[in-house]
């Protein structure tokens, strides 16, 4: 299927309701240790989307009623959260958010009461590797919420929110990925699993980037792909053979008991996994041709920004506070960034990100259905 150079309204929509969370998550490119809020200047506010910004977009695109997903810092921080529900539920649209689980608790009622679709709960490993992860308590927080959730589920006889655990495999965690799911986790509460190798890209990777947006754009922002970056010795530790048999023997486990399982990448093999934390993207079992998310997909930030690329908010299309969505996305600038992606298929960015394997499956499966 041909692609257009202006698109048709976007099918997938990621809303970062506020840049706020309230833990320090070691490896998170924005509040981690290298993210790019932890070493913002200390006097800057995190930034929360306006929904009076937000709303007139909401029925804008409700003609074509697409997914929506929250994105942060932490989106349960968001102060507007159950009117942004209601709001887009009752447009027809699925909504769903991940989060760190810590104030899932708490809104677990509102939750099932709004018809909220799915959350996606982020727990790195049993108690002691979690916790030193994403900091004291977490752990108990977010089992204590998911709990709740399905405990308020089962009360309301509801099948929603679907519960999904995200386990993001990192030099830390990758020894207690067994452990964690076969005798750590209530499997009764959890609908679907997602086991994610840690997002991350060169110095090199960089350099070209920075060098493309200078020259095509005129941006000279590091602040977002910076808290990405990574050395492939940072890796060194992660023995892949044992991590691929842990992955591949809770994915058997799991699948036999009825549970929907995402990975990313999807091959957990020694030699894929090896390819992947070695930044040997060429060697990799997966690979995709093109990415179509410029015309499927699209971010608003908590600032009003329209991002064509999730999490890499350095490139920009424009802002709501200055023109209206449909106005930047068949723009000039949408435009010009659509065609720079036919021609080259990716941006130097892009073989590292897990983001291009769940675009690439989705998203292609969608237009072949057509």
């Amino acid at each position: 299927m041909p692609l257009k150079k202006t698109s048709n309204l976007p099918r997938s929509v990621a809303l970062q309701v506020t840049e706020a969370c309230n833990l320090r998550c070691k490896m998170c490119y924005y509040w981690g240790e290298t993210g790019c809020y932890s070493n913002a200047e200390t006097s800057r506010k995190p930034e929360v989307l306006d929904f009076e910004l937000l709303n007139p977009v909401l029925h804008f695109l409700s003609s074509v009623k697409p997914f929506y997903s929250l994105f942060g810092g932490e989106p349960l921080l968001y102060p507007q959260l159950e009117e942004l529900i209601l709001t887009v539920k009752g447009l027809g649209s699925i909504i769903d958010t991940p989060t760190n689980g810590t104030m899932l608790e708490e809104h677990a009622s509102m939750l099932v009461r709004t018809g909220f679709d799915s959350v996606r709960v982020s727990i790195d490993g049993p108690r002691e590797i979690n916790d030193l992860q994403r900091g004291k308590g977490s752990f108990d927080k977010a089992m204590a919420g998911i709990e709740t959730l399905y405990q308020e589920k089962l009360k309301n006889g509801k099948r929603i929110p679907i519960i999904d655990v995200i386990y993001t495999i990192t030099p830390t965690n990758f020894l207690s990925i067994e452990q964690f799911f076969l005798e750590e986790l209530n499997l009764s509460a959890i609908d679907r699993v997602s086991i994610q190798m840690e997002n991350f890209l060169t110095a090199q990777m960089g350099d070209s980037y920075s060098n493309f947006l200078k020259s095509e754009f005129n941006i000279t922002s590091e602040r977002y792909w910076r808290g990405l970056l990574r050395s492939p010795d940072d890796f060194n530790g992660m023995n892949t053979r044992e991590l691929a048999l842990q992955v591949n023997k809770v994915y058997k486990t799991l699948g036999s008991l009825g549970k929907k399982i995402l990975l990313l990448p999807p091959t957990f093999s020694r030699e894929n996994l090896s390819a992947y934390l070695k930044a040997d993207w060429d060697k990799m079992t997966d690979t995709y041709q093109s990415c179509l998310v410029p015309w499927y997909s699209v971010d608003i930030t908590a600032s009003g920004d329209l991002a064509p690329c999730h999490v890499y908010y350095d490139l920009t299309m424009g802002n709501l506070h200055e023109q209206s969505f449909e106005e930047i996305w068949n723009g000039d600038r949408y435009q010009k960034f659509r065609e720079y992606m036919l021609q080259n298929k990716f941006m130097s960015i892009c073989p590292g990100c897990c983001i291009l394997y769940l675009a690439g499956r989705k998203l292609n499966k969608d237009i072949s259905s057509k």
